[in-house]
């Protein structure tokens, strides 16, 4: 798993690794040095290396990989794999699937499944093997692994510089504009550890794109273009324009907004909540550049059937 933290920096001419080591006390320098190294730590938002020199005026903000245990566990969990090859497998991830070990979860995970379907992946972290990037745990569909560790390098650039292109498909609540765009800042919840909200400063950019697919009162099919990766962007997306996800109780989606409609829709949204138990959400297209023959390749995992139950569950009632 992972630890985020965002520091304002309070202290003029202190190293970077320094001022760390003061401020996550609990971390080991060298530690704290190799997340500088691999590029887990932002000084407003740049890479920096470990000797810079802080003004006092910057913003830290970053992760540490926290190991959770030393062998990962074997399991003959199926898997959906669309595609294969000696550098990458294309997976489509189903709702309820935690993609590595962590606090609570150290089995039935991606990862623990991966480590039986697959004889290599990359160890650039032994706690996730062939992970680059992650998918929450109710968000189903397609996520790239890395089968070694010059894939993993190369994929995990195209992330960070923003040229995977990823297509999300959603169920949001009530009357989403035609099309638009929601940029902000976000970062940590000060009530609760696990969530995310738009803040105003120590933050981290965040970019999503979206147009409408069809309204179907009083819920709206979304497709969303996430032009960066921050952890429950869409979801804190959607909540911050008044238009949260369907069974989404962490961001305000859950069974109480069936409140917030008027009463001929009660039935149809009780319906809606026995089919539809996550949070509707689905990475439905990903674009890689392949990390040896440098081709685009496009991949597309099929909404699941409790998305497409919903939304003709919906369309009926319309």
């Amino acid at each position: 798993m992972s630890d985020s933290f965002t520091f304002a920096v309070d202290e003029e001419n202190i190293r970077l690794d320094q001022f760390l080591v003061k401020k996550l006390t609990d971390v080991s320098r060298s530690k704290i040095q190799l997340a500088i190294k691999s590029g887990q730590v932002l000084v407003d938002g740049e890479k920096l290396k470990s000797s810079a020199i802080l003004k006092g005026v910057e913003n830290v903000e970053g992760e540490l990989l926290v190991e959770v245990q030393d062998d990962i566990i074997a399991e003959d969990i199926p898997l959906n794999i669309l595609y294969e090859d000696d550098d990458l497998a294309i997976i489509n991830k189903i709702s309820g699937m935690v993609v590595h070990p962590g606090s609570g979860n150290y089995s039935g995970t991606l990862v623990n499944a991966l480590v039986f379907h697959f004889q290599s992946l990359s160890g650039l972290n032994d706690s996730r093997p062939g992970i680059v990037h992650r998918l929450d745990k109710d968000t189903s569909g397609v996520i790239v692994i890395a089968k070694n560790d010059k894939s993993h390098q190369h994929l995990s650039r195209q992330f960070a510089e923003r040229k995977v292109k990823k297509v999300y498909k959603a169920i949001a609540w009530g009357g989403v504009p035609e099309e638009g765009e929601i940029e902000g800042l976000i970062g940590r919840h000060p009530a609760n550890r696990k969530a995310f909200k738009m803040v105003n400063n120590l933050g981290r950019k965040s970019l999503t794109t979206f147009m409408v697919e069809e309204h179907l009162s009083p819920l709206t099919f979304v497709t969303l273009h996430p032009k960066t990766g921050r952890t429950h962007q869409i979801r804190v997306h959607l909540k911050s324009i008044g238009h949260p996800i369907l069974a989404d109780e962490m961001y305000g989606g859950g069974k109480k907004m069936i409140k917030s409609f008027h009463v001929k829709y009660t039935q149809l949204l009780n319906r809606l909540f026995k089919n539809m138990n996550r949070v509707a959400l689905h990475a439905e297209k990903l674009e890689v550049t392949h990390p040896t023959t440098g081709k685009k390749m496009r991949f597309q995992a099929p909404i699941p059937d409790d998305m497409v139950n919903a939304l003709n569950l919906l369309r009926n009632a319309q």
